[in-house]
């Protein structure tokens, strides 16, 4: 994976001719619109001249010089943005709580960056003299400072982002930090010195393979990787060691860089409450000389628009591009990592490895069988829909594992036990049948989802059973193997005729008193067998029990003979045919009641 995203990096940085400068520098996060707040200072006179506010703007990255930090002490530059406040109980200690992060954000990030700085040896005596001028400027004008920065910072809406910087006259002009060669030199040296640290010499990159004058352990492009425990090191954790673990040269630490910052640009999506981004690995050639894959990874959104037909998708994500990938040659394959952040960490919470674009397409040929079966469109997030929460009531997402394990075996075509899908489903179908609320669409979510693995041929069924010809043929063969034994048909006929006897008690009565014989769908053989007599009965106190019924009623006990007794079936298993049967039920009227 590192090495496809360190190819993507290296193609980005030959085709755009970025130096190391380009690399490093950063756009803020921010999610609707931005602002820049600009402390003025004049070193030449030795003063500070108020707060300027300027409209973010991305072509202006250079200038703002931007990059992020750790979050104790300062960043690279002396930029940083300006967190938002939290709202207090009176509008005073909202005041109260901004005045307090516009301290620590001047102090930590802005102040301390010259404290820490301006006494460098590196920098000529002039240079020195400079920065120490401005770090006077600053300490002395400290509250003045933050005071007009939260008065400036009022009429600012709360959501939009803020990036505090300074602006500095020269020879009667005002400029951007990024104008002065002092504060982008310090930027390379201060990345520089992050490496240098915990590193060797004539050793091996992890990344390009090749011997390099310098390797690094200290490699920030992930943050699922970290060194700042003992036990995280190898070498008898010392930290001096930690180049052992993961050794990359400059080079492919840029490169890297640059790669995870055009995925995240370009390949980053929406996948159900999860987030995933999609990178690519050419095996025969580069990108270059493969233009179709280069306008899709340059402007997905661009390629998506453009075609001349209606986009399929098995996600909710409208930038979806699976589909655009599926028509690739097998010169590619497909990595898909799906990550949390949680505060300045990352996790890895799957990472799907080599998928082919002729397996996306196998998934996008079982997605179209199951929409021309049910007339519907399915996406993943009808699997979702049962591998969300195990409770309502619950904030989290408490079976994003189960969630994922799925999709893995999806993309990689590995075998699903049913009876593992079943006991989801059924958890899922009874709360919504106890509360008479989703019943059928998450029934119908069940069906299509099953259908969906049988068409990719990542559920395996028990071979089909011979059995007589029945008039219900047409239904059983359309909804595949799983009604392949006379037990599963059985419970789905049972299944249809007591949804039209709840349909005549709702038309009757408005109210469906024979639910309480369902058990809350936690039926087991004996159960099943006792309700197929109890419908009959009940339909003919209805005065309801006509021909087609009758048919349907005669075909379901067919079946329970052929089954004969011990199914050795879980319970779930038994009510998820069942409940197919009462989703079902027009279909099957459809054919009884032909005429």
């Amino acid at each position: 994976m590192l090495s496809a995203i360190r190819e993507i990096g290296k193609w980005q940085i030959e085709k755009s001719g970025k130096d190391e400068l380009d690399v490093l520098i950063k756009e803020p996060n921010f999610r609707s619109g931005g602002k820049v707040v600009f402390i003025k200072i004049d070193p030449g006179a030795k003063t500070y001249e108020g707060i300027e506010l300027e409209d973010y703007d991305n072509f202006k990255k250079h200038q703002y010089l931007f990059r992020g930090g750790v979050s104790q002490g300062p960043n690279p530059s002396p930029v940083a943005i300006i967190p938002p406040a939290t709202r207090g109980k009176t509008e005073e200690e909202t005041r109260t709580n901004l005045e307090n992060r516009l301290g620590k954000t001047f102090e930590g990030k802005i102040l301390k960056w010259f404290e820490k700085y301006a006494g460098d040896k590196t920098f000529s005596g002039a240079e020195k003299t400079f920065l120490k001028n401005i770090k006077i400027i600053l300490s002395e004008n400290q509250v003045s400072i933050i005071q007009e920065i939260q008065s400036c910072m009022t009429d600012i809406p709360k959501k939009e982002g803020k990036l505090l910087t300074l602006k500095i006259k020269n020879e009667d002009e005002w400029k951007y930090i990024g104008d002065f060669d002092i504060f982008r030199n310090s930027l390379k040296e201060i990345e520089a010195e992050k490496t240098t640290g915990i590193s060797a010499r004539d050793k091996i990159c992890s990344v390009c393979g090749s011997e390099k004058g310098t390797v690094s352990g200290s490699n920030s492009v992930f943050k699922f990787y970290t060194i700042d425990k003992p036990g995280f090191i190898t070498g008898g954790f010392k930290e001096q060691q930690a180049w052992k673990n993961f050794p990359v040269c400059s080079d492919c630490k840029f490169e890297l860089e640059e790669g995870r910052q055009f995925i995240e640009e370009n390949l980053a999506y929406r996948f159900y409450g999860l987030r995933y981004l999609i990178i690519p690995k050419l095996l025969l050639a580069d990108f270059v000389s493969n233009p179709d894959i280069y306008d899709i990874l340059v402007d997905s959104k661009k390629a998506v628009s453009l075609k001349d037909r209606v986009k399929k998708r098995i996600t909710a994500d409208d930038n979806e591009i699976l589909e655009l990938l599926a028509d690739a040659r097998d010169v590619l394959t497909f990595n898909f990592l799906f990550m949390s952040k949680q505060q300045s960490a990352e996790r890895i919470l799957l990472l799907i490895e080599d998928v082919f674009p002729s397996r996306i397409k196998r998934i996008f040929q079982a997605k179209d069988v199951v929409d021309n079966i049910i007339g519907e469109s399915f996406n993943f997030g009808r699997i979702r829909d049962f591998f969300a929460k195990s409770d309502d009531k619950k904030r989290t997402y408490d079976l994003n594992k189960y969630f994922l394990g799925i999709v893995d075996k999806v993309f990689r075509g590995v075998v699903i036990d049913f009876p593992f899908l079943a006991k989801f489903y059924m958890h899922r179908i009874r709360r919504e049948f106890i509360s008479d609320n989703f019943f059928n669409p998450m029934v119908k979510n069940a069906i299509m989802s099953t259908l969906f693995f049988e068409k990719l041929g990542i559920i395996i069924f028990e071979e089909v059973k011979e059995m007589d010809e029945s008039i219900f043929k047409e239904v059983f063969v359309r909804y595949g193997s799983s009604l392949g034994k006379p037990e599963k048909r059985g419970m789905f006929l049972i299944g249809v005729l007591t949804q039209l006897l709840l349909n005549k008690q709702w038309s009757d009565r408005k109210a469906k008193p024979f639910m309480k014989h369902l058990k809350g769908l936690k039926m087991d053989e004996r159960d099943i067998k006792a309700l197929l007599p109890k419908v009959q009965n009940k339909l003919e106190e209805y005065d309801s029990f006509d021909k087609g019924k009758r048919s349907i009623a005669s075909e379901a006990s067919k079946y329970l003979l052929e089954a004969g007794d011990g199914w050795k079936m879980p319970v779930d298993e038994i009510n998820y045919y069942f409940c197919c049967g009462m989703n079902l039920t027009e279909d099957i009227a459809d054919i009884v009641y032909a005429k």
